[in-house]
């Protein structure tokens, strides 16, 4: 699924670079997409340090930085985003920059796939610690650990 994306992605930013190169000229089009790679990388350092002092901030409130996580996420697939040339590409993760927007993809991601991501009927949680002292005592491989079902 992720091959066809790539593959239609990338002919349309060539068909928009190439449309964009013929109305203002080669040196003009190079320069904008150096200048949006430019504010994209300004916006995404700002937008990654104001959404890690809110996930801080939630820790020490004693609350879950879920929502601060996943703004990172998208924080991140749209630095990728501006790190690809191309106009495209650009405008798509420079509205993953912009809190509003970003929150409404957040909003969309779990609108799609809540019922996928909190409907687990098992969950497990493993905890093996190894150290030299464990190594040299316990000779069955004990493992240490939570276990509960949902029901």
């Amino acid at each position: 699924m992720l091959f066809p994306i790539f593959v239609v992605v990338t002919i349309a930013e060539i068909a928009v670079l190439i449309n964009v190169g013929e109305l203002f000229g080669t040196w003009p089009t190079v320069l904008l997409v150096i200048i949006t790679a430019l504010i994209g990388s300004t916006l995404l350092k700002q937008q990654g340090w104001s959404t890690m002092a809110k996930a801080q901030q939630s820790l020490v409130e004693g609350r879950s930085p879920a929502v601060e996580m996943l703004e990172g996420v998208v924080i991140l697939v749209s630095g990728v985003l501006l790190l690809t040339p191309g106009f495209l590409t650009d405008g798509l993760g420079l509205l993953g920059l912009i809190p509003w927007s970003r929150l409404y993809f957040i909003n969309h991601f779990l609108e799609k796939n809540a019922e996928r991501v909190f409907s687990k009927k098992n969950s497990v949680f493993i905890n093996k610690v190894e150290n030299s002292e464990t190594k040299k005592t316990n000779k069955d491989e004990t493992i240490e650990g939570e276990f509960w079902e949902d029901k």
